[in-house]
């Protein structure tokens, strides 16, 4: 397939033009060429009978010379025409009168008037009118060349121009297209080249902006979790220190959706097993020593490809979202072939799924309720995109299905048993 190149549009365009202005002028000057044959013919036989009749009424060379000189013919000096001319017809050497002989060679006319003693050799000044044609395509085709030089000149910023947008798409903002090129174009690039350095500007300050709130909230979590370790009483311990181990787990989180977003994460994919995953999500979720489980998983030796504590993020919020929003408070985990499947009971969504990966989503139709989707749903979709992992969601028979596409390598691998000494 071709490419749709603005490019290759302006070069078919040139070679349009150029092939057209070719044949316009080939077909030009041959009509010029067979004109001026008509006419040099025409005028060719017109002035032989005009010198003939001067002759023949015993006109002096004064008055073929005058015709000659009106007609404008000029002198000339072509050794082998006059000598193939004088060889021609010779006179006779008792001829005492004037003989002109005439010969048109490439539409130019030559005439030898010859006197006993004497012979000059005439031709027409005008020359052939259509070679000019032959200089104004040469200068035609300068120009039109010239113009597509310029016009490819101009458009090359453009080139320079779609790499860097290119760059700015992949979470480069250290570029520079600017430049010095003051036509429409020119002002686009550096329109653009302002944009990116405001956008770095704003991505920078919010990037400290949100560093330090997390520095400045981690020294009072780390002091309360001091003070709660040397409570006695150790049912109010064990709440203090999970409400601290839940602020400390949302500010790594934190830091990490701003390393996401800022495209300074550095992804490692890597295989584990399910159970091993789903272990690790109920420590994020302080329910780890909860007697009673909400989180059912029903293919705990399946292995996943991914990068483990982006890809528990995600399975966090959503497993999160799943016992929040579930009449039972339950979750089932299954998979199936390549992919995860997280579902619970419960109502299906109101709106269309893309509408609730918007940062703190509220169903407009559950206005009075206290909380919405927050920040969950969209931390999955773009941890998801991330690991290029694709998340579609259905529902049927009361049971919502969120499905996790081609994370899973290996469905059931054996797991050896470790011996208990």
């Amino acid at each position: 397939m071709i490419k749709n190149s603005i490019f290759l549009k302006i070069n078919l365009l040139f070679l349009f033009a150029l092939i057209s202005f070719f044949a316009f002028s080939f077909y030009f000057i041959q009509f010029q060429k067979d004109n001026e044959a008509k006419i040099s013919l025409l005028k060719y036989k017109q002035f032989t009978a005009t010198i003939n009749q001067i002759i023949t009424n015993n006109g002096d060379l004064k008055i073929v010379e005058s015709f000659l000189k009106e007609l404008d013919f000029e002198i000339t000096e072509d050794p082998e025409i006059k000598e193939a001319l004088l060889n021609y017809n010779k006179l006779p050497p008792i001829f005492n009168g004037i003989f002109a002989k005439t010969i048109q060679i490439n539409n130019k006319i030559y005439i030898l008037l010859e006197t006993q003693g004497k012979a000059t050799l005439y031709t027409d000044k005008l020359n052939n009118h259509y070679k000019t044609f032959y200089l104004i395509t040469l200068v035609g085709i300068i120009v039109l060349v010239s113009v597509f030089i310029l016009v490819i000149q101009s458009l090359m910023p453009l080139k320079k121009l779609r790499i860097q947008v290119k760059k700015f798409a992949n979470g480069d903002l250290n570029i520079d297209c600017k430049t010095l090129q003051s036509d429409e174009i020119g002002d686009l690039a550096n329109e653009f080249d302002s944009a990116i350095k405001k956008i770095a500007a704003l991505g920078q300050s919010r990037s400290l902006f949100l560093r330090s709130i997390m520095h400045e909230l981690k020294t009072p979590i780390t002091k309360g979790r001091i003070s709660a370790e040397m409570l006695e009483n150790s049912l109010q311990k064990t709440r203090l220190i999970s409400v601290f181990k839940r602020l400390q787990n949302l500010i790594d989180e934190f830091a990490k959706i701003e390393q996401l977003t800022s495209k300074n994460l550095n992804i490692t994919k890597e295989e584990f097993l399910l159970e091993d995953l789903i272990n690790h999500t109920k420590k994020m979720l302080l329910i780890d020593q909860i007697e009673n489980d909400p989180i059912i998983l029903n293919d705990p030796n399946d292995i996943v490809k991914a990068d483990f504590e982006l890809f528990a993020m995600a399975i966090k919020n959503l497993l999160d979202n799943a016992i929040k929003y579930s009449p039972d408070k339950k979750v089932y985990v299954d998979s199936n072939h390549c992919d995860i499947i997280i579902s619970n009971k419960g109502e299906a969504l109101k709106k269309d799924f893309h509408e609730y990966f918007k940062p703190y989503f509220k169903d407009e139709n559950k206005a009075n309720e206290q909380h919405g989707f927050g920040l969950g749903m969209y931390i999955i979709k773009n941890t998801l995109d991330a690991l290029n992992f694709k998340i579609t969601y259905f529902h049927k028979e009361g049971v919502n299905y969120f499905t996790i596409h081609d994370c899973i390598v290996e469905n059931f691998c054996l797991v050896p048993i470790k011996n208990k000494d």
